[in-house]
Parts: structure tokens; C-alpha cells; sequence
């Protein structure tokens, strides 16, 4: 499913992105790549809230660098880069955020992704939530994503327990 989500989206950036400006995205592209590695090494061998599975084709570690550094990134690009300039930027956000949730939704039915120390779909939702209008503001406003960032990062590390 991992192969499958990847090109599928790799297919789908060519043909619904505006790919040939990717360097306009690169900033959010690295923002999501850099929290989805943090997240592996705060929590790398023991307090996983979620984590996907190893696979014939794919090691664990495989799983993750394919979903850090292609998955995301290119996620963020088809988002951003068909993001609405007027109108409809709440449907728009609603649509992706169901989206990305109906996929892990999916994956957690194949288990592909596993939950633990009190993480489930739901609060996968919450997260996306805040994910893309965090992706969104990171585009349009670096000075205040990137300190917000840290706040809610520390939020949830006080919330399940790592500090």
C-alpha cells in the first residue's frame, strides 16, 4: 500500500500540481519532511503514537524515510500549489483534510499504520486538523508558523507523556 500511495501521488503531482514551480513549495515541502523526521527521532524506540509497518518490499525504516521524504512532501505540494487564491479556502481545507484522513483511515484497516500509548484515528484527525492550515500558514507567514510550530509540538510532547 506504501509503493501504491507513493505512486499514485507521484503520478498525480505531474498531472494536478503546478510541479514546475516546486521551488515555491521547497520551504513547506522541508517544513513537513523536518517534523515528520523529528517526530521518528523523539520518538525512535519506544513511544511511537503511530507507526507504520515494515513490509515484504520495505523495511520499517524504508516505510518511514518513503513517507517523510516523498509521501509528505509531495502531499504538500499538490495542496499548496492548487490552493484556492479566493473562495472556498474552507472547502478546499475540508476536502484535504478528510482526504489524508479517509486514507490513514484505510491504512489503519489494512494495518499498514498501528496506533499506541493512547493515539487512534481520532486524534489522527484533530492533527490534520491543525496540519494543513499549519502548512498553509507556514507558506504564507514562516515568522509566525514557525514559533506556533514549537508551541504545539510541545503541547502534544507534555500531553502524551515525553517530557
Amino acid at each position: 500500500m506504501n509503493i501504491v500511495l507513493a505512486t499514485t501521488l507521484i503520478i498525480a503531482v505531474f498531472l494536478k500540481s503546478d510541479w514546475r514551480s516546486w521551488e515555491k513549495y521547497y520551504p513547506e515541502m522541508l517544513y513537513i519532511a523536518l517534523a515528520a523526521s523529528v517526530y521518528e527521532l523523539i520518538a525512535y524506540k519506544e513511544f511511537h503514537l503511530w507507526e507504520f509497518k515494515e513490509t515484504a518490499m520495505l523495511s520499517k525504516f524504508n516505510v518511514h524515510l518513503l513517507h517523510n521524504l516523498v509521501v509528505n512532501p509531495i502531499v504538500v505540494l499538490l495542496y499548496l500549489s492548487n490552493y484556492p487564491t479566493q473562495g472556498k479556502k474552507l472547502f478546499y481545507n475540508l476536502k484535504w483534510i478528510f482526504g489524508f484522513w479517509v486514507i490513514e483511515w484505510f491504512a489503519s484497516i489494512f494495518h499498514v499504520i498501528s496506533y499506541h500509548n493512547g493515539w487512534n484515528l481520532i486524534l489522527s484527525l484533530l492533527f490534520i486538523m491543525v496540519m494543513f492550515p499549519m502548512i498553509r500558514l507556514h507558506h504564507s507567514n514562516k515568522t509566525l508558523a514557525l514559533p506556533l510550530s514549537v508551541v504545539i509540538s510541545i503541547t502534544l510532547l507534555l500531553l502524551f507523556g515525553y517530557i
